[in-house]
């Protein structure tokens, strides 16, 4: 998870109690908080966008900001040191994105610490609309939904500037899915001109602007949209999000002056700067719920960072339909304390239960049933079932608090077979010198196939909505993750000897889960005098172990080269079993991969060599 500074002045200004340090640590943790300790970092500002960057005491300054992508060696007066701050760091909690500011968790404590209980926040009619292209809900430009905000009597210090661009970097993150699908812009509104927005499709050198922290006064400085792609940090960054639309978005006021191009970059003009009162946010996305969910997290952030602020609706206005944002009613859910009660194992009736999700913030009213009527605030993006307001009262209650006591029926617990088999793998294979390496579960269609030679099918399982094209299936063999390895450490000394040990899928619709789990032993030797002997008379050493005899069979198959590639039989018990596959790797898979020299390898599979012995 990322880790969070969260500014201890700005954090304990919003709270009421005085809390001494180790206190406030303990409380986070009560909150589900992982608090790694305070800290001192130091605080840069880059005067080309006005980005501040925080570095701990040990780490070296900036030398390029990661917001415009500005080169401080080149250019070392752009990089400000602006001072040292004392903060509290620890991970974000997925769950809980109005908990990554300062404000958010400023109120999240006040209501845990009984200061405050379920906060309202005043929504404002506003002039300003926004008209949506109908082209931009087309498969081929699809980044339909925007949802927008005006705040307004904003007051900018150092710790605010920096907690909101945060706020916005981690809710791209959390929610955003870095920013596939919900991305955040922020501008000053009184650079902007007119009341009518448009947020519309255009061709990818159909216009040109300043992105952000670009020289205004060049204009060899504005860029097309794909130019920003292509020559703009972001741009490259996540030009992946973009790169196959024919179309691209892009917001602009009513005279036509360039917001942003979302989900890239903002454009330079309307910049946020401490000089800034007034507030445009959009937040655009292909998950209308996310979308709006974020705006009424970034939006109520901001307004507990700066008192006295004003919100103002946007009126959004698509080809069909028309709605205001941000929509601040509150999720409606029932809860019942009985229920509570036999979940927890704790002694609750209405009014602890009414207490305790109203310390959480959450607005209850009770009626002459046996349930409440929970309002949820309209921030909170973790509460989808009665079950995630039992976890509310838990927290409130406070886990430290609830009685030890003995399970009436206890269990002991022992090792899975799979994992003794995998100890005595770990355990022979490290002695004939080999390292073992650990690699993702989830891989690509490209590495377990493409780059192997190997023919696509469709006993893999896909992931849905993936994070990244790196992470689209779970993996059906180790080998890949294996010459990866090999990839990454391409500069350390030869040769290299490496296994891996763990799990692949399957699909198998006679599984309840439509798929099962297999397990797999594969090792890989790198350097200039690798052959076939030496990996086979490794296989056949770990086979011993197991005490089988191997049997090499000749094969063919695309990731090896031909003539130097066998499936391995595991004669065990009088009886013969294909087990997996052993040789020496292709050129072409190699070039693949980007590995210059020799690979021999075998992959196997432990289910047969330990079910006999069950």
């Amino acid at each position: 998870m990322p880790v969070v500074s969260i500014s201890l002045d700005t954090l304990l200004s919003r709270i009421k109690t005085e809390i001494p340090r180790d206190d406030l640590a303990k409380k986070l943790r009560q909150l589900g908080c992982d608090v790694e300790g305070y800290a001192t970092v130091k605080r840069f500002k880059c005067s080309s966008c006005d980005n501040i960057m925080e570095i701990t005491e040990t780490e070296n300054p900036p030398v390029v900001c990661d917001q415009c992508g500005a080169d401080y060696k080149v250019n070392p007066d752009l990089l400000v040191f602006l001072n040292d701050h004392s903060v509290i760091r620890m991970e974000l909690l997925a769950v809980r994105p109005d908990m990554f500011d300062p404000g958010g968790l400023a109120r999240t404590l006040r209501g845990y610490l009984g200061e405050e209980t379920h906060p309202g926040y005043e929504l404002h009619s506003g002039p300003y609309s926004v008209t949506v292209d109908p082209a931009l809900s087309q498969k081929e430009n699809f980044r339909p939904n925007i949802a927008c905000a005006i705040i307004r009597n904003m007051s900018f210090t150092e710790d605010t500037l920096r907690a909101i661009m945060k706020l916005q970097e981690n809710l791209h993150w959390a929610l955003g899915r870095d920013r596939k699908r919900a991305s955040i812009g922020v501008y000053d509104l009184d650079k902007l001109e007119g009341t009518d927005f448009q947020y519309r499709a255009v061709a990818n050198d159909e216009i040109k602007f300043t992105p952000l922290g670009y020289n205004l006064n060049k204009d060899s400085d504005k860029l097309s949209p794909k130019e920003i792609l292509d020559k703009h940090p972001k741009g490259v960054q996540y030009k992946r999000l973009l790169e196959e639309f024919p179309k691209y978005p892009l917001l602009n006021d009513a005279k036509g002056t360039i917001l942003s191009m979302p989900p890239i970059i903002n454009g330079e003009i309307s910049r946020v700067t401490p000089n800034s009162r007034d507030l445009f946010i959009d937040i655009t996305g292909t998950d209308e719920r996310l979308v709006n969910k974020t705006l009424n997290v970034f939006v109520t952030s901001v307004a507990e960072l700066a008192s006295g602020v004003k919100i103002e609706q946007v009126e959004i206005r698509y080809p069909n339909s028309k709605t205001s944002t941000p929509d601040f009613t509150s999720q409606k859910v029932k809860v019942s304390p009985s229920h509570a009660e036999r979940i927890l194992g704790i002694d609750l009736d209405k009014k602890k239960v009414k207490d305790y999700l109203e310390r959480m913030g959450h607005k209850v009213e009770e009626d002459d049933s046996d349930e409440l009527t929970v309002f949820v605030p309209p921030y909170r993006n973790d509460i989808l079932h009665p079950i995630d307001l039992v976890e509310d009262v838990a927290i409130a209650y406070g886990y430290h608090n609830f009685p030890l006591s003995l399970v009436p029926t206890p269990t002991v617990g022992k090792q899975l077979k799979d994992q003794e088999y995998f100890a005595l793998c770990r355990k022979s294979l490290t002695g004939l010198g080999l390292f073992e390496v650990l690699t993702l579960i989830l891989s690509s269609e490209e590495a377990q196939y493409d780059k192997l030679q190997l023919p696509r099918d469709n006993d893999h399982v896909i992931i849905d909505n993936p994070i990244s094209v790196e992470q689209t299936m779970i993996r059906r063999r180790l080998l890949p993750g294996l010459l990866d390895t090999f990839a990454a450490n391409a500069d350390q000394e030869l040769p290299q000897q490496i296994f891996e040990v763990g799990y692949i899928s399957q699909v198998d619709e006679k599984c309840e889960t439509g798929s099962r789990e297999l397990s797999r032993l594969a090792g890989a030797i790198i350097g200039p005098k690798v052959n076939y002997s030496g990996i086979r008379s490794i296989c056949e050493a770990l086979l011993r172990e197991f005490g089988a005899t191997i049997k090499t069979v000749p094969t063919e198959n695309p990731a090896f080269i031909p003539g130097r590639v066998a499936m391995v039989h595991a004669i065990l018990n009088g009886q013969e079993m294909v087990v997996g596959i052993i040789g020496e790797v292709h050129p072409q898979v190699l070039e693949s991969f980007k590995l210059v020299y020799p690979v021999s390898a075998f992959e196997i599979q432990l289910s047969p060599l330990v079910l006999p012995q069950n």
